[in-house]
């Protein structure tokens, strides 16, 4: 019997936990740990910003999941790996042994030194960002004219931004406003060129604006300053940029995911060597996912695990307005209702699967 511990309850594990069955978990010994029971479920952030769902739409109880599966569940977070003793040492000051380990930590967003640090919020990590959303809401319903800016040039950044808008206008904020704060030349440069312009006439239309090649490197007291030394006022700012890799995962995974002959690392937490450009994004999670659950069972047989095929194109659909949301397809995109109602169908089947 083997010891499996899988350390964070992320996207790429919540696959793998569905995937093996209770006789699979039965002869061997599987750990989860997690400092959390919960999940948020990112592809519904947006949705959770517009007012349409509450936090619980788009809570996983993955500790009661896996439970459920036959895993065992410890509340508690890696804080070092022995690689010569193949032992984890914890937060609450124990050690785990495994046979096989595999990391789905999260990354971490990179600070920016602040004057407003009650009104500068993080995107990631969510658990993080749920407390400090309760403040936001109430700025959305208090303030007359509220002003948000959200630091970012991503999928991500360009979802909160649309997604701070439907809110306002739904509230009826006509004079509120909405800034998004890029260092790129262009937004979601992950996509085809020929699909960022398209992205930010959206934007522009949706009454959000937008500032390009202006890297945030300071907050101010209430405001942020541009290249040219404007001000840029707000109530609230979003820090929506890529993660880092976390200290734990910092060493960049091989083709097949691993940092060591017998760890795995996935998620946002990590980089892959040979692809600086791979989106930290829930897609890729997913993905990895899927070939993490054929790797451990390999290793299990006593079978070395495949390379990682990265998906020369995934699908990614963003929300755009009220009822509207873009799909993007390698260099195809379309928007219109359809790929919103194709969006939301995904995320309600994504939820359904761990209940």
């Amino acid at each position: 019997m083997k010891t499996v511990v899988l350390a964070g309850s992320g996207h790429a594990h919540l696959e793998v936990i569905k995937a093996f069955s209770k006789e699979e978990i039965a002869a061997h010994r599987f750990l989860l740990i997690s400092p959390h029971r919960q999940t948020y479920y990112s592809g519904l952030i947006p949705r959770l910003i517009t007012g349409e769902i509450d936090v619980s739409k788009l809570t996983i109880d993955s500790a009661d999941f896996a439970e459920a599966k036959g895993f065992y569940f410890l509340q508690d977070s890696i804080q070092a790996i022995n690689h010569a003793e193949n032992t984890v040492s914890l937060a609450s000051g124990k050690m785990e042994r495994f046979d096989l380990l595999s990391m789905n930590v999260g990354g971490t967003s990179k600070k920016i030194p602040t004057e407003s640090p009650f009104d500068t919020i993080y995107l990631r990590p969510f658990d993080d960002f749920m407390p400090r959303w309760r403040e936001v809401q109430r700025i959305c319903s208090a303030c007359v004219s509220p002003r948000f800016v959200v630091v970012g040039g991503g999928a991500a950044a360009v979802e909160v931004a649309t997604a701070l808008r439907i809110r306002l206008n739904r509230n009826q904020a006509r004079k509120s406003e909405v800034h998004l704060v890029t260092k790129g030349p262009r937004l979601c440069e992950s996509y085809s060129e020929k699909i960022s312009g398209p992205i930010q006439q959206s934007l522009l239309d949706f009454n959000v604006q937008v500032h390009l090649n202006e890297p945030v490197n300071e907050i101010f007291s209430k405001h942020i300053r541009l290249s040219r030394g404007e001000k840029l006022a707000f109530d609230s700012i979003f820090i929506v940029t890529p993660t880092e890799p976390s200290e734990i995962t910092s060493a960049k995974i091989d083709s097949t995911l691993r940092i060591s002959p017998n760890i795995f690392a996935v998620g946002d937490g990590t980089s892959m060597a040979g692809h600086p450009n791979l989106p930290r994004s829930g897609v890729i999670a997913v993905h990895q996912g899927r070939h993490l659950i054929q790797s451990i069972r390999n290793i299990l047989s006593g079978q070395s695990p495949k390379d990682f095929t990265i998906q020369p194109r995934q699908l990614n659909i963003l929300i755009s307005g009220e009822n509207s949301a873009r799909l993007v397809w390698g260099a195809f995109s379309f928007e219109g209702k359809f790929p919103l109602r194709i969006k939301n169908w995904i995320d309600e089947r994504y939820m359904k699967k761990f209940v």
